[in-house]
């Protein structure tokens, strides 16, 4: 008799089949599910830059987007309007637009979006270099030259020529819009600036200027002849309460300080003064200068020039040249001197005044 044997059982080719499409199946399932899950993190809000302002008193009654770019240093007309348009501005915890009128002692809380910020791009242009090195480039900034591009405005900047000559090689930490800027020119000032090519250096320059350990030195030619040969000026600045473009000596505005001496009489009519800044306030020396009687010639802003006394003066812009600065070199701490002499307008226009009205020098060695 045959042994017995234990039967076996091998499934058929179309059952196997069925089996691995199954498990595929499954599996398939299991990944959309996955897929599908609800997510185990929490999305962060970002926290929204805010500012409490209350309309002064004395304020005439106007629409918020007027008043608010006025109440809020360094902010941008265009981002309040933007704020308004996405119903982040309060007044008494009411939601409030652009067409609603604000009248003084009205408390007002503004959520500011990010600020839209342009980017520099690489321009070739033509530009007197007075120093540099492989930390720090200095420039005699022509007037009518932008320092970096702003908002809204396809304008050149001297950033950008900056960035074509050094091959972007300007310090990042100052961001897309300023790379390397640690001081600032206003655009129709012209004269010596300096700019940060690496980090290292940006954090050392920014922080002189900031503990005042950079010394300005600038020139200007001023309305009328002042009495004294010397003095100084402690009167804080802020935001004109109205007038957006221009800033006002205030009682509660910041710190600012300015000495100043006169170089050069020119008659009654106007002066050379040289101006020592110790504070960066916007506009400073305009606004402090105008303040003791004594406007910058061509500064229609700070300024009255539209007497006939000033009719044939060849005034094409606000007189003002930074002419030397002294700071401490970022990478040696060794004291670095940097002087450029004004350019051809305001020396055409100085020598116009001898000519016109007489010169007495009292020009020391400096």
């Amino acid at each position: 008799m045959a042994p017995s044997s234990k039967p076996t059982h091998k499934p058929s080719p179309g059952a196997d089949r069925s089996k691995r499409a199954q498990r595929k199946k499954s599996a398939k399932r299991a990944v959309v599910k996955k897929k599908l899950a609800p997510p185990t993190l929490k999305a962060v809000a970002k926290e929204l830059e805010t500012h409490k302002v209350t309309v002064e008193a004395g304020t005439p009654a106007a629409r918020a987007d007027k008043i608010l770019s006025n109440l809020i240093e360094g902010v941008s007309r265009s981002r309040v309007q933007r704020a308004l348009n996405q119903h982040l501005v309060k007044r008494q915890g009411v939601v409030i637009d652009s067409r609603t009128v604000l009248q003084p002692g009205d408390e007002v809380v503004v959520q500011l979006p990010d600020p839209i910020e342009p980017t520099a791009s690489a321009v070739k242009m033509k530009l007197e270099i007075l120093f540099e090195d492989e930390h720090l480039i200095a420039v005699n900034k022509p007037a009518g030259l932008l320092t970096h591009p702003v908002s809204g405005s396809n304008e050149k900047s001297l950033v950008q020529g900056l960035l074509y000559h050094t091959q972007g090689k300007l310090a990042p930490a100052g961001g897309a819009p300023r790379p390397g800027v640690v001081h600032r020119l206003d655009r129709e000032t012209s004269g010596v600036i300096v700019l940060a090519k690496t980090d290292k250096a940006y954090h050392s320059l920014v922080e002189q200027f900031t503990h005042r350990n950079a010394q300005k030195e600038y020139l200007a030619l001023v309305d009328k002849s002042p009495r004294l040969l010397s003095g100084s000026i402690d009167a804080n600045i802020n935001r004109h309460r109205t007038i957006r473009v221009r800033m006002a000596v205030r009682e509660d505005g910041r710190e600012a300080s300015t000495d100043w001496r006169v170089e050069e009489k020119y008659g009654p009519q106007a002066a050379l003064v040289r101006a020592f800044p110790h504070t960066g306030r916007t506009h400073q020396i305009r606004v402090h200068l105008a303040h003791i009687g004594h406007a910058i010639l061509g500064d229609r802003t700070y300024g009255k020039f539209d007497t006939p006394a000033f009719a044939d003066w060849p005034i094409p812009r606000v007189m003002l040249h930074a002419h030397r600065l002294t700071l401490n070199h970022p990478q040696t701490g060794k004291p670095l001197t940097i002087t450029v002499e004004p350019p051809a307008d305001f020396q055409k226009l100085r020598e116009w005044l001898k000519s016109r009205f007489g010169f007495k020098s009292f020009n020391l060695a400096v």
